[in-house]
């Protein structure tokens, strides 16, 4: 299960990835991502493939919020995908 709760795969043209699922309850879903959706622009890196929505993502991987920037329905349009912190816990 991934972190922002996404599965994106290439595009046809090469210009962005098009979102395929939006896990229920994830921040994805919270921040308003929808399936067909398509990424071009992750925490400001261009995104042109599935692997560069990867490198991108794990590059950020320890900051808090996350601004995409994606076209729906031909409009472009900006979301910030706000992460919960991992809370650690102990039995003791």
């Amino acid at each position: 299960r991934g972190r922002i709760g996404i599965r994106a795969q290439d595009t046809e043209d090469g210009k962005g990835v098009k979102v395929l699922d939006v896990n229920d309850d994830s921040p994805a879903e919270k921040a308003g991502i929808k399936e067909d959706d398509i990424i071009t622009e992750f925490e400001g890196k261009s995104v042109n493939s599935a692997d560069d929505l990867a490198k991108a993502a794990r590059d950020a991987k320890d900051k808090s919020s996350l601004k995409v920037k994606l076209n729906r329905d031909g409009k472009s349009q900006t979301v910030e995908i706000k992460i919960p912190k991992r809370l650690k816990t102990s039995t003791l």
